[in-house]
């Protein structure tokens, strides 16, 4: 009697071995490159420090106001009546404190609202705009503002 099944070589068993070695090859390959691109992103560039701050000064970019810019707005104390030039009512809108007499207050020029000066000190160092208006005392670094263009271009016609 003939066996009707011939014996088994071990071929199907190669082939489950080899797919799943490619497999874990695969996987090992992509996290092998997500980690280098997740280092290089968090990587500082050549010329930057770790802080993320280029040391180049024409690339710095600065948020706030210098010393000397936010000590030139105006700083009143205030007396006996608490009273705020126009048009301030209120309390402080940075620490929402009320104004007692005698605490020293900070204006804003351009806008005119008034605010502790230790709290709007800190403010201004941090953001150069105007904590309730968002106004920007800061002067210009536009060559040419857009409402100077406007219109020159009307006088073209």
């Amino acid at each position: 009697m003939l066996p009707t099944n011939p014996p088994a070589t071990g071929v199907g068993l190669g082939y489950g071995i080899g797919i799943a070695v490619s497999i874990l090859i695969l996987i090992s390959t992509i996290m092998l490159a997500s980690y280098i691109c997740i280092r290089l992103k968090s990587a500082p560039r050549d010329g930057a420090t770790s802080e993320g701050v280029l040391d180049s000064p024409a690339a710095e970019v600065k948020l706030g106001l210098d010393r000397p810019v936010i000590e030139s707005y105006p700083r009143i104390v205030l007396g006996e009546s608490r009273r705020l030039p126009r048009p301030n009512n209120g309390p402080c809108s940075i620490c929402l404190c009320d104004y007692e007499a005698r605490d020293p207050v900070r204006c804003i020029p351009e806008c005119n609202h008034c605010f502790h000066a230790d709290c709007v000190d800190e403010w201004l160092r941090t953001s150069a705009t105007c904590p309730l208006c968002r106004n920007s005392p800061a002067p210009s670094r536009l060559a040419t503002p857009l409402s100077d263009l406007v219109p020159v271009a009307f006088q073209i016609r």
